[in-house]
């Protein structure tokens, strides 16, 4: 008698990694800390108050885009895993 197949087998628990990680090198991060030391000295130049945790820089080349986290939701809740979480309480 021919054997049953099997039912479809999980080949990974986790899926595998966004394929923007391999731009997270050493090199492509000091790149973009002496971007952003720049632009800082340049807004602080033009008297104006800018918190560096908050600078982000648009005009970034492809493979740098990736190093710095994205803008927070503009009404402060998200959605993870099928839950909305907010912002706010966990600053």
């Amino acid at each position: 008698m021919a054997e049953q197949p099997k039912p479809n087998e999980i080949a990974s628990i986790f899926p595998n990694p966004p394929p923007f990680w391999q731009h997270f090198t050493r090199e492509n991060l000091r790149r973009v800390e002496k971007l952003r030391a720049e632009r800082l000295h340049i807004e602080s130049n033009a008297h104006t108050l800018v918190d560096p945790s908050t600078l982000r820089l648009l005009d970034l080349p492809p493979e740098l885009r990736f190093l710095q986290p994205p803008e927070p939701p503009a009404d402060g809740i998200y959605r993870c895993f099928g839950d909305n979480y907010n912002v706010g309480t966990f600053r």
